[in-house]
């Protein structure tokens, strides 16, 4: 009975990379509902975080309740809320690499974005979202 209780204690600790995901989407959810709201000092900011002018319309506030969501999703240990910041993230890479080969360099953005696809794809943060099913002849 203790050995299950210990067993299942290490399946909901989250690893450190889940906290820097966490972190890094709550920072430019943030930059980004200041911008959107009209605080000027925030735009700065934005700008290093994203560069794609669709985010200062109502495409912005979609990103903001998908980054959220994403956030709830992850501290929860929902898979697909590990599917979304995927995706997220994925969408922001696209943004970052054709920004660039336009001549706009804005190497924050797509380092945030590499950093958040690097803790995504460790094992330690992917394990609590895997979910595996046997083969059914192998129960």
């Amino acid at each position: 009975m203790a050995e299950e209780l210990l067993e299942k204690e290490e399946q909901r600790r989250r690893p450190f990379g889940l906290y820097m995901i966490v972190v890094l989407q709550v920072l430019i959810a943030v930059v980004l509902v200041l911008s959107l709201s009209g605080v000027e000092r925030a735009d700065p900011y934005l700008r290093a975080l994203v560069q794609n002018p669709l985010y200062y319309t109502y495409v912005g506030w979609g990103l903001v309740i998908a980054l959220v969501l994403g956030v709830i999703g992850m501290l929860r240990l929902r898979r697909w809320g590990w599917v979304l910041t995927m995706v997220i993230t994925g969408l922001g890479l696209i943004f970052s690499i054709w920004s660039y080969f336009e001549g706009n360099f804005n190497y924050v953005a797509m380092i945030v974005n590499i950093m958040i696809v690097f803790y995504l794809n460790q094992r330690d943060v992917q394990a609590p979202f895997i979910r595996w099913n046997p083969p059914r002849g192998a129960q």
